[in-house]
């Protein structure tokens, strides 16, 4: 079977591997800048990556256009559109909540917030390998205190950790490439997952290949889309000009619903995108998150009667009870099994062709012309990719090792963060949750299974510093990455290869421009004066970690143990009703984050959404479901465009904290 006939106009050109380096720049500076210092809503937390999508639609709604007056051939085609938004996406997951931010704290905070009460000096730093931190002390206080307007920065000092960084960083990416591409074709072409998030994007570009160079996609001329997009921008304008003029009134960003005399409190708020993500959805996805979101507040309230909490101390731990991480974390690892046992068939493939076997029945041209065979339509052969994991693989595994873990812990450790990954990025790209987050991070999954008492001092620190890239994973580059895919399939057709070369640069220019970025505003203004969460004593949680289990030794948890094992029976029983029995009302997708605040938050705009939708289908059909979508991406839109508004607005203005919404 040959290959479709490629055209220029659908090919990853030169100068979008520009314009997406350009954005993933405008990203690493910006994404910190807004957070340190205008601190406004924030764009670049969350599964959604509002930031990628407003700059992405001032691409495409005023500068594609004005190339494209100017001369028609000097407009952006569906191709290159495609790839520019790839490469802002992948940027925006990683200046500050999922790996630069945290990192800052992770190499320097120990020092700066030692005390003689917590013991720092002599606790836990000594465990940790010196080429892991800052320790010149002058250094340190110049970043979280500032220096003068003067002083320059001591790029040097702070380079040195951080190159020692870079290849766990490397392998870490390449790893989260792999394992996505090695599940492109699982999800996208045969289980055909929806992928909500992506879905504005792909309304912004339009139709793929040449025809639309230099036009606008007619996606934005609907005008159900317009007056979508102006319902949340007067909705949060109304709450931004309150922050400028008390006297108007101002509506909460949250409210909160107390059970049990107070002892659970569920935060909650009418998401303008979240509405839009879950009228997207199928009516039994969006029925089972609410009422998942609901059955487990019932639980967590019933285990607080009884007194049922668990004593265990967890990092981020976003539930009401330590037993509910558990029990999500067990059903969790048992999606992301699943995950693997129904892709077993396309994965053998994957392993056969990589080594050079084909299926019988299957010529050369049928899995794609050459012994490195892709299989069809992959980035990457499946020869390509099997080096590229092994390699990722075996360079964190060195690092970790070297950073003081043993040798028997590594592979565990790569096991259960990757699995949590592949299960919550299986949650966001089919159920659309734009924020969510995993039950437990990796190191605590680790400290509850083989006890602090087993892994020692020095594996304690190692799995204290994988916090920074191993933690809540509030968001992430493998959503991102897959996400991505998922849109050039749609758009791009020739030379996907260079999409592995885009990922990669959108992060090193992006993860580039925010390390430079808070050096300069931490010496400028000092990190205590920007950030409480990642510059102030809550940036010592690497440290606090280590310094906990150190001193509060803990042989496995078997009752903990327990609710994971129930989690996980429950995972399976959920998804076997699921598959077997038409009637069965429940998607199993969300059980394992339904007891995550985060989850709770979306509850009102997912019942919603799922209310509208429902009623549509009844009385009006596909036909009108079909007719009102534009109206839901519009609302969509329209989120991120009043947050970027507005945020360039107050960075004119000197407002801050002028939160509109925190997803």
């Amino acid at each position: 079977m040959s290959s479709p006939i490629e055209t220029p106009a659908e090919r990853i050109t030169f100068r979008a591997l520009l314009a997406g380096v350009l954005m993933a720049a405008a990203l690493g500076i910006g994404v910190p800048y807004e957070n340190l210092i205008i601190s406004g809503s924030p764009m670049a937390f969350d599964y959604t990556t509002g930031a990628a999508v407003f700059l992405f639609f001032l691409f495409v709604l005023m500068v594609n256009p004005i190339l494209g007056g100017l001369r028609r051939s000097w407009a952006f085609s569906s191709a290159e559109l495609a790839t520019v938004y790839i490469m802002g996406a992948i940027a925006c997951t990683v200046p500050l909540n999922s790996l630069v931010g945290l990192l800052f704290s992770a190499i320097s905070a120990g020092n700066y917030y030692a005390t003689p009460e917590n013991d720092w000096l002599n606790i836990v730093i000594p465990h940790i390998k010196p080429w892991l931190m800052v320790s010149d002390p002058q250094t340190i206080n110049g970043f979280y205190e500032g220096a003068s307007a003067a002083a320059e920065v001591p790029w040097s000092v702070w380079l040195r950790p951080l190159m020692h960084w870079f290849p766990l960083f490397v392998g870490f990416f390449g790893t989260i490439m792999a394992m996505m591409i090695f599940m492109r074709k699982q999800w996208i072409n045969n289980e055909r997952l929806l992928f909500p998030l992506v879905q504005v994007p792909i309304a912004m570009i339009g139709e793929s290949g040449s025809e639309t160079r230099g036009g606008i996609s007619p996606f934005f001329k609907n005008g159900w889309v317009w007056l979508g997009v102006l319902i949340p921008i007067l909705w949060n304008s109304r709450r931004a000009l309150g922050n400028y003029f008390p006297m108007l009134s101002n509506s909460p960003v949250f409210y909160h619903l107390r059970l049990l005399h107070g002892a659970v409190v569920l935060p909650w708020s009418l998401n303008f995108a979240a509405l839009g993500f879950g009228f997207l959805l199928t009516t039994k996805l969006s029925f089972s998150i609410w009422f998942l979101g609901l059955l487990t507040v019932f639980e967590e309230v019933v285990l607080k009667h009884l007194g049922i909490l668990g004593v265990e101390r967890l990092v981020y731990n976003p539930l009401g009870a330590s037993y509910l991480a558990h029990q999500g974390t067990g059903a969790l690892l048992m999606l992301a099994l699943i995950v693997l046992w129904t892709a077993r068939r396309h994965l053998g493939e994957a392993f056969r062709l990589a080594f050079g076997k084909r299926p019988k029945g299957r010529g050369r041209d049928e899995v794609g012309g050459d012994d490195d065979a892709d299989g069809g339509g992959e980035v990457l052969t499946y020869r390509q990719t099997f080096l590229l994991l092994f390699v990722s693989l075996m360079m964190m595994g060195v690092w970790l090792w070297s950073s003081g873990m043993s040798g028997w812990l590594v592979v565990p450790m790569l096991v259960v963060t990757f699995l949590l990954m592949l299960g919550i990025t299986r949650i966001v790209a089919e159920g659309g949750l734009a924020i969510t987050r995993v039950p437990m991070v990796p190191g605590d999954v680790l400290l509850t299974s083989m006890g602090s008492s087993t892994l020692g001092a020095s594996n304690l620190a190692a799995l204290g510093m994988t916090l920074p890239w191993a933690g809540e994973m509030r968001t992430s580059a493998m959503a991102a990455f897959i996400h991505g895919l998922k849109l050039a399939e749609i758009h791009v057709r020739g030379e996907r290869r260079r999409l592995v070369l885009a990922a990669f640069l959108a992060i090193g220019t992006s993860v580039a421009c925010a390390v430079v970025t808070i050096l300069v505003l931490g010496y400028r203004y000092g990190g205590v004066n920007l950030s409480s969460w990642f510059f102030g004593r809550s940036g010592g949680m690497v440290y606090d970690f280590i310094a906990h289990h150190l001193n509060n030794i803990r042989s496995t948890s078997w009752a903990s143990w327990g609710f994971a094992a129930i989690g996980a029976a429950v995972q399976l029983l959920l998804t076997s009703a699921y598959h077997r029995f038409i009637w069965w009302p429940i998607h199993p997708l969300i059980f394992p984050v339904g007891a995550i605040w985060c989850t709770h938050q979306m509850i009102p705009a997912i019942f919603v959404a799922w209310a509208i939708k429902s009623a549509m289908l009844h009385y009006g059909g596909v036909r009108l479901y079909r007719a009102a979508k534009p109206l839901f991406l519009g609302l969509i839109l329209g989120q991120y465009m009043s947050g970027g508004i507005w945020i360039l607005i107050d960075r004119l203005t000197g407002m801050q904290a002028n939160y509109l919404f925190y997803w």
